[in-house]
């Protein structure tokens, strides 16, 4: 054979492949691949097991969308490398891609300004107040006035609280919130002095309450679900307010992990540790709320409003039980991420409106009013014609 010299030499170097650089991060990107594809599927299928069973199939449900997002930016390095991975990339994120539109809305509407609510539609609000703390106050009103305010400015018609203070007697948003006549307050504890102060669950309505219920306790004798028959005029509607275990982390855990301490602090392993023993055992507390609620929900004899904070994401055991035969008005009419936590960077939608068949989602708003550490969240409703 000739040698035609240089020209040959590198055509040879060529055909043998990319530079070794290249090949040496293609296997470190395709080992990542592997792990967040595995943990991707790990992540879908925490709405389906119950965390009493396997709890460890919840942690991945509570960072779906950074999975999701990081499964997308390694499907995007094997297009541009042009390889045969970005299919199967691509259709693991094709299989969630129902989950992931639950935390994420693209809007592809022409909007000249945000809707607000008007008295045209039925607006439902739900929002866990945080007992009106005061660090929240401001503008020379106490935080339960601004959160007042905030209701009555919004053409509220009936509203969802939770960590709700005040005397049951006279539960203390009560003078604040004239239009919203009728309400009906639970405590958390069950065992409760009349005329003390509590802290629990309350529904006011612009609309006559005609009956109300609390769900049994869940054997902790602490209350997690509330339900009021509301008549609006011809038509009779349930809501259901809950508030779902919590996840017991408190400030401080809040503070080091948005405080991103764990990067380098020493004893990482043992306050993740501490942490994720807090968010198991949450989780296999709120499971079996969960389905007492969808168990109440199925049973009611009239269209369904459930609201209030589940403490739990899009991609949970938990809000999966609950939504069953249910909408998610932020699902049907909200847009972004709609973050709803305000705390650990405001990422976690865990406050929610669902409606049932005979109830038309028109639209869904959410504030920006920092009141408490949730922000309130509201949709405009209307009762399908009979």
């Amino acid at each position: 054979m000739e040698d035609y010299g240089y020209y040959q030499k590198k055509a040879r170097r060529q055909r043998s492949g990319a530079p070794l650089a290249v090949r040496i991060i293609d296997i470190v990107m395709l080992v990542l691949t592997v792990l967040c594809t595995l943990l991707l599927v790990t992540a879908y299928l925490a709405a389906y097991i119950d965390p009493r069973k396997a709890w460890i199939f919840a942690f991945p449900g509570l960072v779906f969308p950074a999975i999701y997002v990081a499964e997308v930016l390694l499907g995007l390095w094997w297009v541009v490398r042009w390889k045969k991975y970005a299919f199967g990339v691509a259709a693991v994120l094709l299989l969630g891609i129902g989950a992931a539109g639950r935390f994420y809305r693209p809007d592809l509407r022409k909007r000249y300004a945000e809707p607000k609510p008007s008295r045209s539609e039925l607006v439902v609000m739900s929002y866990n107040v945080m007992g009106f703390n005061n660090r929240f106050a401001g503008e020379g009103k106490p935080t339960v006035q601004l959160i007042a305010d905030l209701v009555n400015a919004n053409n509220t018609d009936i509203v969802c609280f939770q960590e709700l203070g005040g005397d049951l007697s006279k539960p203390a948003v009560n003078s604040f919130i004239p239009d919203l006549k009728y309400y009906k307050a639970f405590p958390y504890e069950l065992e409760w002095s009349e005329g003390s102060y509590f802290t629990g669950l309350g529904i006011y309505s612009r609309y006559p309450i005609v009956a109300s219920g609390l769900l049994p306790a869940d054997g902790s004798d602490r209350a997690f679900s509330m339900w009021a028959d509301i008549r609006i005029q011809r038509d009779t509607v349930r809501v259901f307010n809950n508030h779902l275990n919590s996840t017991y982390i408190d400030n401080d855990d809040i503070d080091y992990l948005s405080s991103l301490k764990f990067v380098s602090e020493e004893r990482t392993r043992a306050r993740f540790s501490e942490i994720a023993g807090k968010l198991r055992e949450s989780y296999m507390r709120r499971a079996p709320q969960a389905e007492l609620v969808a168990e109440y929900v199925a049973q009611s004899p009239y269209p369904v409003v459930v609201c209030g904070d589940f403490n739990d994401t899009p991609a949970s055991f938990a809000y999966r039980r609950v939504t069953h035969g249910l909408r998610d008005a932020f699902v049907e009419k909200g847009s972004g991420t709609s973050g709803t936590y305000d705390r650990l960077f405001n990422m976690f939608r865990i406050d929610y409106i669902l409606v049932s068949e005979g109830v038309e989602v028109l639209h869904y708003y959410t504030f920006d009013n920092v009141y408490s550490d949730h922000m309130p969240v509201a949709a405009g409703l209307e009762l399908a014609a009979e």
